[in-house]
């Protein structure tokens, strides 16, 4: 098996980590920063089902907002640390995933995401109207997590490299997945279930697994959001966060892994930019993301690849 971190990749994450020492980082560009990596690693795991297992998913919200409330759940009780937000996140998002892939996979394309939609909007239903959970207001005005007893993770440096730490090893998992046999059953399920089925693949098998993978990934995501937030709500379960999951791999690119992560911040940081000079700013994000879907059908990663290859097709002979 071949290094899962390229050079490039090695150089990519050395420039991230760099990022936090030049003169223009404030700490709105942190921030910013932040979630622009948080949700650009939360559609690299979607694109292990959808580019990679050709699996369209409606409820990665459930798993990323699950993630939140178990490590918000902790922090209003006053435990810190964040090994043990992320370990309830992994047992919460794993155990639902388990549940919802168990069904979903017995079904193919658009029953598959129905059922994932289904599941979901139970889940934010549920979080919407109890209680204990804080209702529509969700969970507020929660303390920093710690790494270590009296390391807080309070400052928006910290959360940025705690992002970073998180994107790297999750883009190291997911790399030697994909290029792994199990990686390669995947491929087979995407572009022939029934003749995988017939090589004698337990189809069904491989397709929770990737489920929950891929939950279990966007569930630490989630968990990491309230440290930075210090707040979890129900609208983080809600479909339309879904709808923006699936956008940013399209934007990026499918099955590419590192085209969702541009995608993911190229999102982020278009609604976020967009948002600061206009009240409506939603209609200039959907047109350029309606430009992006029908001329760039390959999505930014895709295109980038293209404009090389036209160019050293105009340069031969």
């Amino acid at each position: 098996m071949s290094n899962p971190l390229s050079p490039r990749a090695a150089l990519v994450f050395a420039a991230l980590a760099l990022l936090p020492l030049t003169p223009w980082m404030s700490k709105y560009y942190l921030l910013l920063a932040f979630d622009a990596l948080l949700f650009g690693a939360v559609a690299m795991s979607l694109d292990l089902l959808i580019g990679y297992t050709g699996l369209v998913s409606f409820g990665h919200a459930a798993f990323f907002g699950l993630g939140a409330y178990s490590a918000a759940v902790l922090l209003e009780r006053g435990v810190a640390s964040l090994w043990l937000s992320l370990a309830l996140s992994l047992v919460v998002v794993g155990l639902y995933a388990l549940l919802v892939s168990y069904f979903a996979t017995t079904r193919r394309g658009i029953y598959f995401a129905l059922l994932t939609l289904i599941f979901a909007e139970v889940v934010y239903t549920v979080f919407r109207y109890t209680q204990a959970f804080g209702g529509s207001d969700g969970i507020q005005g929660l303390p920093a997590p710690s790494v270590l007893p009296g390391v807080l993770i309070d400052t928006p440096a910290r959360n940025y490299y705690l992002v970073v730490a998180y994107l790297f090893f999750a883009y190291l998992g997911c790399r030697t997945l994909v290029s792994s046999h199990f990686g390669r059953v995947l491929a087979a399920i995407r572009e022939n279930e029934d003749r995988a089925r017939f090589l004698g693949y337990d189809v069904q098998r491989y397709k929770m697994g990737v489920c929950m993978i891929s939950a279990m990934l966007t569930g630490l995501a989630g968990a990491l959001y309230p440290g930075r937030a210090a707040y979890a709500t129900p609208d983080l379960l809600h479909w339309s966060i879904s709808g923006e999951f699936l956008i940013m791999v399209m934007i990026g690119g499918l099955g590419t892994l590192v085209g969702p992560i541009i995608g993911g911040a190229f999102f982020i940081v278009l609604q976020e930019k967009v948002s600061s000079y206009v009240q409506w700013y939603s209609i200039i994000v959907g047109l350029v993301l309606v430009f992006i879907v029908l001329f760039v059908p390959k999505g930014l990663l895709g295109f980038r690849s293209a404009l090389r290859l036209h160019g050293v097709g105009r340069g031969s002979p």
